[in-house]
């Protein structure tokens, strides 16, 4: 069975597990890179004092090695922006806002001097899984259909049996060459630093705008 298969949570909790923590630090920047672009690309609310420029720099701090020096500033600032000092009340509206809520939370909640632990790790690569799982959802139910839903339908016209949407097939999909691009890399080594770890990025990158790109057609329907 595929180390990543969505189907087998159980399976997601073994490779977790056996991952070392390098590996783990690659797996859980990946899926919280595949959740990028729905901050970057959609505008937060105003009241959160959460700028782009800081989310970019704070997304970045993943890429680093485990206490590397630069990663203090930008975290500190993301903690003093209201979002966190002064949460406000009531949940966040909308698909978008819901997903970019639980993607700051993770943010903050990122270990800077530390690997992921296993149980981090699954949570971290659950998230997107859930977040594409609730997106599918959501157009599933809208009364207009998506603009891009033709080529959904030859992509899952393609795809493994079993997959409830689109955007849950994307990210498993991307989620798995990611698993086996990163695997047999030195797992001190940064991303950035290689060609497969760049390749990586740029597939969850991909994915993260095809994301963002539904989460602002379901603002646009207002849901």
């Amino acid at each position: 069975m595929d180390a990543y298969d969505e189907r087998d949570d159980g399976g997601l909790a073994r490779v977790c597990a056996a991952m070392p923590p390098g590996r783990r630090r690659h797996a859980a920047a990946l899926a919280l890179w595949r959740l990028r672009a729905p901050l970057l690309m959609l505008g937060l609310d105003p009241e959160w004092g959460v700028h782009r420029t800081l989310l970019d720099a704070v997304f970045h701090t993943l890429l680093l090695p485990p206490g590397a020096a630069g990663a203090e500033p930008a975290v500190a600032d993301l903690l003093g922006a209201p979002f966190f000092a002064c949460p406000l009340e009531g949940e966040a509206e909308g698909a978008a806002a819901e997903v970019q809520a639980e993607v700051l939370a993770e943010l903050a909640a990122w270990p800077h001097t530390a690997a992921p632990d296993p149980e981090h790790t699954e949570r971290l690569i659950g998230l997107p899984r859930a977040l594409a799982h609730s997106a599918d959802l959501v157009v599933a139910d809208a009364l207009w259909d998506h603009p891009a839903r033709h080529a959904h339908t030859r992509y899952l016209a393609t795809g493994p049996d079993g997959v409830l949407g689109y955007h849950s097939a994307r990210n498993h999909a991307v989620e798995a060459v990611c698993h086996t691009l990163v695997t047999p890399l030195p797992p001190d080594t940064p991303l950035p630093a290689t060609p497969d770890g760049r390749e990586a990025l740029a597939l969850c990158e991909t994915f993260s705008a095809e994301l963002a790109a539904t989460l602002s057609w379901c603002t646009t329907l207002g849901r």
